[in-house]
């Protein structure tokens, strides 16, 4: 919950320069394209969590993230320094062509990512493996705090656009991070035995096992990274693109400080706990209290002063963005009980070795959600940002009917 402040921080920092709709726009774009290219780098801590347990297959996964590390920094500097990038980011995404000089511009200053992204994986992959984890929060802490000075610092050099600034700040946050955890990592290091325990029957790991293991996680990050891109596609075809893109990456960031922890880490309590009917039965209820708990925040953030008092007094939108958040806040109420139950699912179907339906559910999410904006928009271009709340609650709404049935079909099996 304390990493997702980070993107309100950003939006925060965003906010205070010139021109912050037109700012908040450029950021959105800006990230969610370029991070599309990045996040092969995430995907590695997930790789030496599971495979390095001593240094000598260390070493061998480390060499794999290199390889993500230059294949992630060639992309964005494609993206960055050639025409590729304007087709990408106009023709394929739909950017509105008034915000294209401010997010080539903040996109150069993305070129550090990948060796970001890699170290810090590397660092926190070692540090779990030694089980240090309250490392992570104390580290996020550092990050956040920095990332906040540097959000009041920077709207005050006249030189930077909004989405400079917001990149600048998210860039050198996640450094300190990385920096902060791989000091952290030294002496898990040293905890390492050199070689796999050989009496135990561990093996070697080789590069072609290594790069097996992580290229389908590649290739899921690459395709769920899509999502916002496509949606902010979508977004430019409202009445007011630039307008709409701002709310949208506003509304919710603000929301994902209540809710997003529960992607990906909820589906551990099923995934646990879920080893009988009674159980089961009992985890029925967990989910469906704390689906409701969130929701009930969500919806007074929507309904109540308080939400339209943290936008413009804690995040510092513009009442512009402020107002048109509500309609989005209001739509996206029911999503903490959505991913709530899709999240329950995914742990259940986990027990059940049934990974492959996860994968099929959030292309069907991702599908779903981003036909639908680009629908509405189409149709009904006034809702603005609006549209982009319904397509998230319609395509997590078809994953859990997905995961249900399929779920309902493995019992009966």
């Amino acid at each position: 919950m304390i990493m997702m402040s980070t993107h309100s921080v950003m939006n925060f920092g965003v906010s205070r320069a010139h021109n912050p709709e037109i700012g908040l726009a450029a950021f959105a774009v800006t990230m969610n394209i370029m991070n599309m290219f990045a996040s092969p780098c995430f995907t590695s801590r997930q790789m030496l969590v599971a495979l390095a347990h001593d240094k000598k297959s260390l070493k061998v996964s480390r060499d794999i993230m290199l390889k993500i590390t230059v294949f992630s920094l060639s992309m964005l500097a494609i993206l960055s320094f050639t025409p590729v990038g304007e087709f990408v980011f106009v023709e394929l995404f739909n950017t509105p062509v008034n915000l294209l000089g401010d997010v080539k511009t903040a996109a150069v200053y993305t070129m550090s990512l990948p060796f970001i992204y890699t170290l810090r994986s590397y660092a926190q992959g070692i540090i779990i493996i030694d089980k240090k984890t309250q490392y992570l929060t104390y580290t996020v802490m550092f990050r956040i705090a920095f990332m906040f000075l540097l959000a009041i610092v920077l709207p005050n050099i006249g030189s930077l656009s909004g989405a400079t600034i917001g990149v600048m700040i998210w860039t050198a946050g996640m450094a300190l991070e990385a920096v902060v955890n791989y000091l952290y990592s030294i002496k898990s290091f040293k905890n390492l035995p050199d070689e796999p325990n050989y009496d135990l029957g561990n093996q070697d790991l080789s590069a072609k096992y290594a790069f097996n293991f992580i290229w389908p996680l590649i290739i899921t990050s690459f395709i769920w990274t899509l999502g916002i891109p496509m949606m902010n596609s979508g977004l430019g075809r409202t009445s007011n693109p630039e307008l709409s893109l701002a709310t949208f990456q506003v509304s919710r960031n603000f929301v994902w400080i209540i809710v997003g922890f529960l992607e990906n880490s909820m589906r551990q309590v099923p995934l646990i706990y879920g080893t009988s009917e009674e159980k089961i039965d009992y985890l029925k209820k967990f989910t469906f209290g704390m689906g409701s708990i969130l929701t009930l925040a969500v919806a007074i953030l929507a309904f109540s002063p308080i939400g339209n008092w943290a936008l413009l007094h804690i995040i510092g939108v513009s009442e512009n963005i402020a107002n048109a958040s509500r309609p989005v806040l209001i739509v996206l109420i029911v999503l903490p009980f959505f991913i709530a139950w899709s999240e329950y699912y995914s742990g259940l179907l986990m027990r059940l070795n049934n990974t492959k339906s996860l994968s099929v559910g959030k292309i069907i999410n991702l599908g779903l959600t981003v036909l639908s904006v680009i629908s509405f928009s189409i149709l009904m271009p006034q809702l603005g940002a609006t549209v982009a709340a319904l397509g998230l609650i319609i395509g997590n709404g078809a994953e859990i009917l997905y995961f249900r049935i399929v779920y309902k079909k493995a019992l009966v099996l």
